[in-house]
């Protein structure tokens, strides 16, 4: 219990103190019929941001994954032990979700396969990792608390995702359909309803 009350102050803690690439501010032109229009925002977001952002991603992911498949191979897993590393999760997905929302200020409507594919790769591991955990769920009694704040954390970066490329979340939801039954079962119920499954 109090692990939980600890993964929420965190949680809230780490949204505060996420950054991003900046994007430059609107500026207002006067046009000749004496209304103001907003100029376009600088460009500098394009397809290879999001892609820098997703790659953080991975990158943060793969370092918390393996230690969570280790706890799960050994039948080590406990909550004192778990608790930290789905926290470590969490916070790195909230990360990425700010990242998005703030990327998505100057975005250019781009393609979108890349990005579908690096974040079902993302999606299917967090899922695997989290599905292995589930064995141990006797060990970890506060187990479906900590599957929820990541099922919010990862629903908000399919949320973000979508606002910067409609219609990604209907190819994702494609790409998922062999993990479809573990997002299920872990109880990713936000994530589900975001990818309309």
């Amino acid at each position: 219990m109090f692990a939980l009350r600890l993964v929420s102050l965190f949680f809230l803690a780490t949204t505060t103190f996420v950054s991003a690439s900046p994007v430059a501010a609107p500026v207002l032109v006067p046009v000749a019929d004496s209304t103001v229009q907003l100029e376009a925002f600088d460009k500098r977001a394009s397809i290879s941001s999001i892609t820098g952002v997703l790659n953080t991603l991975e990158g943060k992911v793969g370092s918390i994954l393996p230690q969570i498949d280790n706890l799960v191979a050994t039948a080590s897993a406990t909550e004192a032990n778990v608790a930290p590393l789905v926290l470590q999760l969490t916070t790195a997905l909230n990360s990425a979700s700010l990242s998005l929302t703030l990327l998505g200020l100057g975005l250019k409507r781009q393609t979108e396969a890349d990005v579908a594919n690096l974040v079902a790769g993302l999606v299917s591991d967090i899922a695997t990792s989290l599905n292995g955990l589930e064995g141990l769920a006797s060990s970890i009694p506060g187990l479906s608390g900590l599957t929820g704040t990541v099922d919010v954390a990862l629903n908000s970066v399919l949320v973000n995702l979508n606002g910067l490329l409609a219609g990604i979340l209907g190819t994702l939801a494609g790409l998922l359909g062999p993990v479809t039954g573990i997002l299920s079962g872990l109880g990713l119920t936000g994530v589900l309803g975001s990818l309309g499954l």
